[in-house]
């Protein structure tokens, strides 16, 4: 093998050196970009930047003592989240834990709307510290996690199933009344991951089970159209969510990746 420092080149080694590195790091960055993928992500990052934002209100006025300000902040942080849903459990276990634990959740959300809706008490500070830190901290993970077809597929799949498993029968923000909306913002996470990530490479695979998983969310998103929990069909929503979630489980096999469990 011939020595570098014996070849007859016109640049120094440590030049040499710089290319090289220069030309893995482009390789690197040049690795291809799933294109459903790239549009589905701002879609989540929008969506927890909205509720950061509103969860740093929600921090100023129960530092103001203003409860009905507080409230409505905290209304504001939760829409955002419930759409990410599809990827906070699978992608970042530990920071979802902390932020959405529920039912006995001491940290989070649902500690501090125990406080605003339940006790209606502003004394909920340091818990709203804690989780303005925790969506900052989750706001910029996500802009630099690399989101797969796999981890998507197991989130849709598990968050099609939570929702008519655990969330039909007062739920899971139940002071706050907003158990309904929750469900309607996990749903619109779902069908957005569906159709950017999804759809159109499911179609060519399987025509026929592709059909099925619009047709199951849209029927999901059908039976959320209730005025309010207590009219909502709890049988349906249970029967349906159970539809999808097997249907997003079939669909693993024709997508080339392993089927999703149900569960954690």
């Amino acid at each position: 093998m011939t020595s570098v420092s014996r070849l007859n080149i016109g640049f120094p080694l440590r030049a040499f050196g710089w290319f090289v590195l220069a030309g893995i790091a482009a390789g690197a960055s040049a690795a291809p970009v799933d294109p459903g993928i790239a549009q589905f992500k701002p879609f989540v990052v929008k969506g927890v930047g909205e509720s950061l934002a509103s969860a740093r209100k929600m921090r100023d006025s129960i530092a103001a003592h203003d409860l009905q300000g507080a409230q409505q902040a905290w209304l504001g942080a939760r829409a955002g989240w419930e759409q990410a849903e599809v990827i906070t459990d699978e992608f970042f276990p530990d920071l979802d834990d902390a932020i959405d634990s529920w039912p006995n959740g001491k940290t989070g959300f649902h500690s501090i709307e125990a406080r605003l809706f339940g006790a209606h008490e502003t004394d909920s500070l340091a818990q709203a510290d804690e989780l303005v830190k925790n969506l900052t901290y989750f706001d910029e993970k996500l802009k630099s996690v690399t989101l797969t077809q796999q981890g998507l597929l197991n989130g849709l799949t598990k968050l099609a199933y939570e929702v008519g498993e655990n969330k039909a029968d007062g739920g899971e923000s139940q002071f706050a009344g907003t158990s309904l909306a929750d469900m309607i913002a996990n749903v619109d996470g779902i069908r957005t991951a569906y159709k950017y990530v999804f759809a159109a490479r499911l179609k060519s695979k399987d025509p026929v089970l592709a059909a099925t998983a619009e047709k199951d969310i849209a029927q999901l998103g059908a039976v959320l159209k209730a005025p309010d929990l207590k009219s909502l069909d709890a049988d349906a929503l249970l029967s349906d969510s159970e539809d999808l979630a097997a249907t997003l489980q079939a669909a693993a096999a024709p997508l080339g990746l392993t089927k999703p469990a149900l569960g954690d």
